[in-house]
Formats: structure tokens, sequence, C-alpha cells
């Protein structure tokens, strides 16, 4: 027999997109349930070992993302090692390491970012989470979407306990693959990547460099010989790019992630002097394909926006490759066409070529959860759905909010 429970607003998936809205809605006063499929918050940055919250910053000393964004950040680094700038760490520190002394391949030189150790953070997510009223569900997979017309009203998740029927006035789909929103009807683009992985590794040399340096902080690190970068370069073997939306796809881009790892590790083992020498310390627990499936929106995150004005901003996002390179996202890049009570985030969002490339990062993920937590609120407060919202009022809440909306 299937379970039946109702809320108001239901996030799907615990990555810092969905811990964002969550946390939005449940500070509004909203009963909000925060699902995600695996037992850790933070999706790519904990479970998926990407240990690097990207710039808020233009990379010219100028702060453009605020908000929870901002907040995750700190948490992130609570209960771990770090490498923030003392120009923003807002206070002289004894321990200052700067991104060109202890890692030089980050190229962030003193931008608003930080490497963080992944199991750090999740502990730190945890405890703000508690601290909430939200209700936590882990281990949990939204598997269906169910639909009143165009209108979404509920999911049905399973776990444990069985299958779920969960209904809301409002669904934030935070997955990373708009599963929600394509299982709803919503029409959508896919995208992929070549395999890559991103893995933590410590080594007789790593030891070496932290009495050297005094600070444990390298002593488990990460590697990615062999695999492919952001651009598709770096990759050198047989397989295609996977889209991450199909089930054979998603197994066969994991197994040859790590086989190029393990190929790579033979060769850094026998360099080293043998496996006692250097091993792996952690393999991440999902795939790290970056961009996979995003919605159509109402409105188009577009490359030709960088570093100029929309006036349906809902906050700023910055590119960490580039300085000075500041992008204005709309609100309607997360409100998926055809699909009403529905909002989209993270990488999702709907964003062209490059521009996908930003709107996928960190900072955009939290920014775009928060806005998802503001609309959620005001379109159940107006008896409305979240694309009949007025911009103006949604950007009024992101300000009190401390949010920039515009360059």
């Amino acid at each position: 027999m299937k379970k039946e429970k109702l809320y108001d607003v239901i996030v799907i998936g615990g990555g810092l997109a969905g811990v964002a809205a969550a946390l939005e809605a449940d500070r509004s006063g909203l009963k909000t349930l925060l699902l995600e499929k695996t037992i850790l918050w933070g999706g790519l940055v904990t479970s998926g070992l990407v240990p690097i919250y990207m710039p808020l910053c233009d990379g010219k000393g100028r702060q453009v993302t605020f908000g929870i964004a901002e907040e995750l950040l700190k948490i992130s680094i609570k209960y771990g090692p770090d490498n923030l700038p003392a120009v923003w760490a807002g206070k002289s520190r004894k321990d200052k390491i700067e991104y060109e002394e202890l890692y030089p391949e980050s190229g962030m030189d003193r931008r608003y970012a930080t490497l963080f150790n992944p199991f750090s953070f999740v502990f730190g997510l945890d405890e703000l989470l508690e601290k909430t009223g939200i209700e936590l569900w882990l281990d949990t997979l939204a598997c269906s979407a169910i639909m009143k017309g165009n209108k979404i009203t509920g999911v049905e998740v399973e776990n444990k306990s069985g299958r779920i029927t969960l209904k809301a006035k409002i669904i934030i789909d935070a997955s990373g693959d708009a599963d929600i929103a394509f299982r709803a009807g919503a029409p959508c683009a896919v995208r992929g990547s070549l395999p890559s992985m991103l893995y933590q590794y410590s080594s007789l040399d790593q030891a070496k460099a932290a009495v050297k340096t005094g600070t444990a902080v390298k002593l488990v690190t990460w590697k990615g010989g062999g695999a492919a970068n952001e651009f598709g370069k770096g990759y050198s073997g047989k397989m295609g790019v996977i889209t991450g939306v199909d089930g054979k796809g998603v197994s066969a881009f994991a197994l040859e992630s790590r086989r190029v790892a393990r190929e790579n590790l033979k060769l850094e083992q026998k360099k080293a002097g043998g496996k006692n020498n250097i091993y792996p310390a952690a393999l991440p627990t999902m795939n790290q394909i970056r961009m996979t499936r995003k919605i159509r929106g109402l409105e188009l995150v577009k490359d030709s926006m960088m570093n100029k004005y929309v006036s349906s901003s809902i906050g700023l996002i910055a590119d960490c490759r580039k300085k000075d390179a500041v992008w204005e996202v709309p609100y309607g890049a997360l409100l998926p066409q055809k699909v009403q009570n529905l909002l989209v985030i993270g990488r999702c969002i709907d964003a062209e070529d490059y521009s996908w490339q930003v709107t996928r990062l960190v900072g955009a993920c939290a920014l775009t959860g928060q806005i998802a937590g503001i609309a959620a609120k005001l379109a159940i407060k107006g008896q409305t759905t979240p694309d009949k919202l007025a911009v103006k009022d949604v950007q009024k809440v992101a300000e009190k909010r401390g949010i920039v909306l515009h360059l």
C-alpha cells in the first residue's frame, strides 16, 4: 500500500542547490521536505569529490554572489582545512596559505574561493540542517512526477519503507539532471561529458610535503590524470560522450573513468617506488558528468549576457576561469516550459554553450536554490504558480536577503 504525505515544498536533491532551496523555504516558514538519493549532502562537491568552492567574486576584488551561497562557503571549511585568501577571510590569519604557494594548479589566485575537504563539508551541512525544521530524507529516490493537467502536484519516491506518494504546493527539482522536470513533461536538452574522474589519493611525497609545510592540508589531495576536462581535452580512450541520462551510459561512464584512473595509478606507483608509496584514499560515489540534462526555460542564460544588464536578474554569478566575467541570471531560466508548480535549479537551469559551464558552478547552484525558495514562498502566499509571479516581487525579497541583482 502506498503511503501519502503533504508538504508546502518538496526539494528533490540534496546537493548545494537543494540545500540552499530547503534552507530558504524553511526560514520562510514553509513545511519543507528535502530528499537525497545518497546518504551525504552536497552532491558533486562531496559524494563527487570535487573539493573546490568556486569563486563568489569577479577576480578583480569585487564580490558578486551573496546570500546562502556565501553561508555555504563558510560551512565548507568549518570542520576542515581551507586556503581561503586572508583578504576574504575577514581577519588576519597566521595559518594563511595562498593558492600559488600550495595549489598553483588551482588557477584561482586570491579569488573568493577555497578548497575544502568533502567529508568535513558533510559534517558542516549535517549540523546546519539539523538546526532547521526541514524534514530530511536520505537514501530516497524520486521516481516519478504526479501531474494534474500541466501542474505537478507531487512525486512518488522509494526508500526502505517502500513506495511513497508525496504531495506539495511547490516542487523544486535539484536533481542535477532535471529528472523530475523531464518526467513531468518539461522540454529538455542534453549535453554530456567524456570520461572524467577526480579522486583523492595519498603518497609518501605528500606526507613529506605535509611535514615540510607544517600542515596536513595536502596530506590527502586530488588526482585526475587521464581524465577529460570541461572542454573535452585530456581523455585518449575510445568512449564517446555520455549524456548521463540513461542507465547503461551512467554505468559505462563510471567504469571507463575508473579504468583510466587505474591505468594511470599503475604508472605512478611504478614511478613512486610501489603501491606503499602512493594509493587512492577515496573514490567518488557519483559520476562527475559535468552537464547532463537541462530544461528549456522561459528565459535563457546566454553567452552574450556576460557583463550585461538583465532586467529579470535574480543574482550574479562569476566564471572561475576568467576574471571580470559575470552573468546576471534571469528568473525565467529556473522555470520550465509547459509545467507549472515546478522550479528547476542548479546545473539544470536553461543556459547555452559556455554559459552552461558557468551556471553549473557552486555559486550558481546555491544562488538559484535560494531564489527558488523565495519564489516558492511568494507563490504559496499569493495562491499562484512560480511562473505567474511578478519578477520585481522575487527581486525585492532577494535584495532583502543581501543578494546583489545587477552589476
